[in-house]
């Protein structure tokens, strides 16, 4: 009889127990919604996603945050309702991040790339800094083999009239300029999905025109392999170094201007200051028919007479 009595007594207080836990919480959750507003599911990231990266479904999830924590541009859903959270989940997976996204982070749409998945240029930008686009082919180009990140130099070579004569130099104007696009294809660009039927479709299509050249064409495949023939790139440059470049692009007076772009180790950083001007008589040098014709000999001596012949008051010489 006690021992029942104790079990009941054990159940009294386990059902007080909750009771009052449950009332303290429901006073605790009143209080806060009073404050914050009420719960409201947000998606999140379930782990850290890195910049530029693909966002999967599979790293996202919906949790309850109150309404004054909510951050603009999120996708909130009714807390329980799995058919709205999975399609909120999903308006976001595909998409891509501009920036990295931390565990637990709420996903805001402006952290999103909204571009077919292709990240924006001005993003990649410095502060202070500027994007210029210049025509480039493959003489000037290291044959078009220049992509996206690597870094150049750029070097000018000036054709022009001097004293008559025609005056030929060749000048590294800038040193160390990252490449922040060829064409249309950007650095840090995001691959897109591409199914194999797909791919078997546009080789079909061009293997019926007998191109051979699918992966080196100017024609989007839907891939992230960078277009082996364009036909522009675009410098990162500093205001004045792109007001120079645009000058000397345009500068008819000074004679004809082409313009070159050399590769560098992307681990060559080096700059090298006061770097001379190459000029036509330092390549070829004084044993060429450039230096030989360029050559002043000493003027001769002028021919004395051999003698002078008498006219009344005036002589007159003789050779």
């Amino acid at each position: 009889m006690e021992k029942k009595r104790a079990i009941l007594l054990s159940f009294i207080f386990l059902g007080v127990s909750i009771a009052l836990i449950t009332g303290y919480t429901d006073t605790l959750r009143h209080q806060l919604t009073k404050d914050f507003g009420a719960e409201i599911g947000v998606v999140v990231a379930k782990e850290s996603i890195s910049e530029y990266a693909i966002i999967q479904p599979d790293m996202l999830e919906v949790v309850p945050v109150f309404k004054n924590f909510i951050q603009a541009q999120t996708s909130t859903v009714a807390i329980g309702d799995s058919v709205a959270e999975k399609k909120a989940i999903n308006e976001i997976a595909g998409k891509a991040t501009y920036v990295p996204i931390y565990q637990g982070e709420q996903i805001t749409f402006t952290k999103l790339v909204n571009q077919d998945g292709k990240p924006v240029l001005d993003r990649q930008i410095e502060k202070q800094m500027r994007a210029v686009t210049v025509s480039v082919n493959a003489a000037s180009g290291v044959g078009r083999l220049i992509r996206p990140g690597n870094r150049v130099d750029v070097l000018f070579a000036v054709r022009y009239e001097k004293n008559g004569t025609e005056q030929y130099e060749v000048k590294t104007v800038f040193q160390n300029i990252l490449v922040l696009a060829t064409g249309k294809n950007m650095q840090n660009s995001i691959p897109t999905k591409v199914t194999r039927d797909v791919l078997s479709a546009i080789e079909a299509k061009f293997e019926e025109q007998k191109r051979k050249d699918l992966y080196t064409s100017n024609v989007d495949t839907g891939t992230s392999r960078p277009d082996d023939n364009y036909s522009n790139m675009t410098l990162h440059l500093s205001p004045e170094q792109a007001e120079q470049l645009i000058l000397l692009q345009n500068a008819k007076d000074i004679g004809e201007v082409k313009i070159f772009y050399t590769l560098r180790n992307t681990a060559d950083d080096k700059v090298v200051a006061n770097l001379e001007t190459t000029i036509l008589d330092q390549v070829l040098g004084p044993d060429s028919e450039v230096g030989r014709s360029k050559i002043k000999y000493p003027a001769s001596p002028p021919s004395q007479p051999r003698y002078f012949d008498q006219m009344g008051e005036k002589k007159l010489p003789i050779y």
